[in-house]
């Protein structure tokens, strides 16, 4: 791999890691930015996924502050796992909350994921 694709890799992916620990935040501190909870539990679950999410991210980015690029990989495939599994659980989520609710749940983690395949990804093409 070229050193402008791994550098390109490795911005991918601590973009991703930053938006992770902001969203993550967001969600632990005001989730009503998120989502409008019908009762405790959901405001309570918001914020376990971000704490999850602030968690995952802030691995990663310290792994990029240390310059660690197979732990900042390492971050980045939990995360990916993470959000793989957020995705298929919202495709199957429709019995349970119904078409829109299911919706916004499939697709809120694709940017994720789509991020995270990327930078993943570009760390094993070669020229």
């Amino acid at each position: 791999m070229t050193r402008e694709k791994a550098q390109a890799s490795t911005s991918i992916l601590t973009l991703v890691a930053a938006a992770r620990v902001v969203v993550g935040a967001t969600m632990i501190l005001v989730p009503t930015r998120i989502f409008s909870p019908g009762s405790g539990t959901e405001t309570l679950l918001m914020r376990t996924i971000g704490i999850r999410d602030v968690v995952i991210g802030s691995g990663a980015c310290a792994a990029w502050a240390r310059n660690d690029e197979s732990e900042l990989q390492r971050w980045a495939t939990v995360g990916l796992l993470s959000d793989g599994a957020d995705f298929v659980t919202g495709l199957r989520s429709r019995p349970l909350v119904g078409s829109t609710s299911a919706l916004i749940a499939t697709l809120s983690p694709v940017p994720f994921v789509a991020a995270g395949i990327l930078g993943l990804t570009r760390r094993f093409r070669k020229l």
